[in-house]
Parts: structure tokens; C-alpha cells; sequence
């Protein structure tokens, strides 16, 4: 089996790490800098048992050396996938599966569902409908992981906590590939589990970044701290409980109670979310797809969400008071 992961952030490198020591053949394809400090110094990994594993993955920054692969991973931020596409394509034959590792709501998400979703694009994830005309939403396996990995400094990265990954196709289909997604996730020591309804999986992980992401770059606090401060918790969980009554108008069915989601995230501990590592980096924050999608899907299902439009609006000014003092 021939996979690529494109993308050589936290994510890219822990499954080039991981799924590399499978027997699949595994390419990570990254920007020129990153291949060459890649094949320079290898790929440090630190474990949650804190233990050091120093690795040398396959990687290069040209995919049309590497032909059609039957596996693609999108392992960037939602708002460079479209940077993606002239990568991704030389990688793309005709039994190719897509697997975009994205948080929020994905572009692909309307495909195949009735109103008001109804393939209509959303445009807070894909403004001119790029993404939709380009990569055919057939290819997808929609995925989400509840994983915490960071970056710590060049060509390495920590491996905070969990295991677990949701795969399930993009159309709701019975997809062989999702079966094949689990068994490779699986002989890499992750813990991949098959979906019928990859739609509430999505929900569920974003459900929590939708709410203490955004609150993590107000407060600068750690996602342990927002979940067990009284103040930031209330303050979540209306959030939570607005973007459900979104969601249920979309079909979706929560089988996760709100306080029983925040007991997730806190157990996670004193993690700095990834959009404050975004923010304090001075990175563009992934808004669009973990607010603006749930903002733009509230406007279509006619559902008021005031906390989520006010949160959005505070984080938006603050991530753009940083951009111009720099």
C-alpha cells in the first residue's frame, strides 16, 4: 500500500512516525525547508511515556516523483488546503482515497445530504467553491482524531496524550477503504474505530474545540484550566449547547451529554490548545472552519447562536490586533 501524508506539522509527523513503521510505504510530503531538516536531522518524537524516539521517515517536497499512492493524507490546517492542490493531484489515481486530518467542519461536509445542506458549498471553508470542484467528495474518508500532539521545536514533536481516530466515508457509503484506513491505523498502535455516521464523530470532537479553542486564545489559559475554572466552563458549555441545536437541526444525534464532552477535554490536562500554539506563534487561526462553519450551518437551519457570534467576534479582533503589531 502506497500512502503520502502531505503536511510535516504535528499531526503529518506523528503519522509519518507511526504509520511508518507498518509495512505500507509511507512518503511524507512537505515544503522544501522542512524535507531537507527532515532528511538533515530525522524526525524526533517524544511519546506520553516521555520516551525519545529518533526516526528517519521517507520524505521529499516533489510529489510527482512519487506517482499515484492509494492513500493521501491532508494533515494542514483547513485553511491551506487549497495549497494543497497541486501537491495532492500528481498523487491521484483512480481508486485514490483522500483523508483530510482537519479540525471544524470540513468543505466536503454537504456532500451527498438533503437540506439545507443539499452540496450546496459552505463558504466560511470554501469561499469560491474550490475545494468542492477540485477534489471530487467521492474520493473522501472523512476522519477525526482525538488525538494531542504539538510541535517542540524543529523536527520534533510531543506526542501529549490518546490514541483514538474515527474514519467513515464522506458520502455514508460502505467504502473498503475505510476498512483498510482502520487496519493500517491499527497495526501502527493507534486506536481507529470504523463509522456508519462519520457527520456526528466531526460534532463530537468540535464540539469542544468550537468552545474552548476560541477561549484558550482569550484567556491564554490551558484546556484543563478552561474546563475546571467555573467562569470559562459556563462560558463553554453555552457555546456547546448552541452549536447542538445546530447540529440537531442537521440530524445529527448526540449520544455524548455537554458535561460529559468537557470531562473529555479536561482530562486532557494542562494542553495548550492548538489555536493558542496558532496564536502565541503568530499563526492565522483556524476561525473560519471551528466557528464560521457552525455560524454559517446556525444561519442556514434558521438557529440563533449569540455566544458563538460574540466569542468569534472577540478572538477575531484579538488574533487581528496581533497580526498588526507585528
Amino acid at each position: 500500500m502506497k500512502v503520502a501524508i502531505i503536511g510535516a506539522g504535528a499531526v503529518g509527523g506523528l503519522l509519518a512516525a507511526r504509520l511508518g513503521a507498518t509495512e505500507a510505504e509511507v512518503t511524507l510530503v512537505a515544503r522544501p525547508n522542512a524535507a531537507s531538516a527532515i532528511r538533515r536531522n530525522g524526525l524526533t518524537m517524544v511519546t506520553p511515556l516521555n520516551r525519545v524516539a529518533r526516526l528517519s521517515p521517507r520524505v521529499t517536497d516533489d510529489s510527482l516523483s512519487l506517482g499515484p499512492q492509494d492513500l493521501v493524507f491532508l494533515c494542514v490546517k483547513a485553511h491551506a488546503l487549497r495549497g494543497t492542490i497541486d501537491t495532492l493531484t500528481p498523487l491521484l489515481g483512480p481508486e485514490t482515497a483522500i483523508v483530510p486530518m482537519v479540525n471544524g467542519i470540513p468543505w466536503w461536509y454537504p456532500h451527498r445530504q438533503p437540506d439545507p445542506l443539499a452540496d450546496r458549498p459552505l463558504a466560511s471553508v470554501d469561499p469560491d467553491g474550490l475545494l468542492w470542484r477540485t477534489i471530487d467528495p467521492d474520493r473522501v474518508v472523512g476522519a477525526t482524531s482525538f488525538v494531542a500532539v504539538e510541535g517542540d521545536g524543529p523536527c520534533r514533536i510531543r506526542h501529549v496524550s490518546d490514541q483514538r481516530f474515527v474514519f467513515g466515508d464522506a458520502g455514508d457509503r460502505d467504502n473498503p477503504a475505510v476498512d483498510r484506513i482502520v487496519t493500517l491505523f491499527g497495526q501502527a498502535g493507534f486506536q481507529p474505530a470504523k463509522t456508519a455516521d462519520i457527520r456526528q464523530a466531526i460534532w463530537v470532537k468540535l464540539w469542544g474545540n468550537l468552545a474552548f479553542n476560541p477561549l484558550s486564545v482569550l484567556t491564554g489559559s490551558t484546556l484543563g484550566r478552561l474546563c475546571n475554572d467555573p467562569g470559562t466552563r459556563d462560558t463553554g458549555r453555552a457555546m456547546m449547547l448552541e452549536a447542538k441545536a445546530v447540529a440537531e437541526k442537521l440530524g445529527v444525534v448526540f449520544t455524548t451529554s455537554v458535561d460529559e464532552r468537557i470531562a473529555m477535554a479536561a482530562g486532557v490536562g494542562d494542553f495548550k490548545t492548538s489555536m493558542l500554539q496558532d496564536y502565541e506563534a503568530g499563526r492565522r487561526l483556524e476561525l473560519d472552519a471551528i466557528l464560521g462553519s457552525v455560524i454559517e450551518l446556525a444561519e442556514r437551519c434558521g438557529v440563533d447562536v449569540p455566544m458563538l457570534r460574540a466569542v468569534l467576534a472577540m478572538v477575531d479582533l484579538r488574533a487581528r490586533e496581533r497580526r498588526e503589531a507585528a
